[in-house]
């Protein structure tokens, strides 16, 4: 971050200007809401939640993963562990979430079982994400939950197809209308022209994971929606 530095030089203050700063970032005192805003999210989600921690500005104790950076939207969903940013020890969500009890938490579940396990099976896919939102409601009144899409995927994926996560994110999309919840569709701020993960926004040989770049573009969407998800 550029910083302003104020010198006192025969009682005249001069104050330096970073005229010649190609990066242009605003002192802490002008950073845009939206940037307050993010400091206020918590993340919690499947290996695409988990990769935040290594890709993005995001502080170590925003991002709620489990320690081999996979989550399976199954029935053990609400029985699976995670790292605890407090303590550093594996707990249940739910336990975390009374504890810490997030202002704002950012679930992005379903690229790492659900999408292809529950392809035939919407019913179920909903069943377990919303047997976790009841957790966490439960756990955490207070915490303002907000359903992101699952990402969309390369086209070198081999795996899942972007027809899949298309019928899932309706599901869940869905699930978070009929709740109240605010749903933050990322796919045009990820997919190329044909649908498919930018290739500059993809990571990995399976097609799934995402860049740095695309972490960047993730976060900014989210700002954009800030009074929507404040409302």
């Amino acid at each position: 971050m550029v910083i302003n530095r104020i010198f006192l030089f025969f009682g005249t203050v001069f104050i330096l200007l970073p005229l010649f700063c190609g990066c242009g970032v605003s002192t802490a005192a002008e950073r845009p809401q939206s940037s307050d805003f993010l400091d206020q999210l918590t993340f919690l989600g499947d290996s695409t939640t988990a990769h935040l921690a290594a890709r993005s500005a995001l502080r170590t104790e925003q991002i709620w993963a489990t320690k081999e950076r996979y989550l399976n939207l199954d029935p053990r969903i609400t029985y699976a562990n995670i790292v605890a940013p407090d303590t550093g020890k594996e707990e249940t969500i739910c336990t975390i979430a009374a504890r810490l009890r997030p202002k704002y938490l950012v679930i992005t579940l379903g690229v790492d079982y659900a999408v292809y396990y529950y392809r035939d099976r919407q019913d179920l896919l909903r069943f377990y994400y919303e047997k976790l939102l009841n957790g966490i409601e439960e756990a955490s009144p207070d915490t303002v939950m907000v359903i992101q899409s699952i990402f969309p995927v390369a086209r070198t994926c081999k795996v899942l197809t972007n027809e899949m996560i298309q019928r899932a994110n309706a599901t869940v999309a869905a699930m978070a209308r009929e709740r109240g919840l605010v749903f933050v569709d990322q796919t045009a701020t990820l997919s190329d022209t044909q649908g498919f993960l930018r290739p500059e926004y993809c990571s990995s040989e399976d097609g799934i994971h995402l860049t740095a770049a695309a972490y960047e573009a993730v976060l900014a969407h989210l700002c954009r929606l800030e009074g929507e998800i404040k409302r």
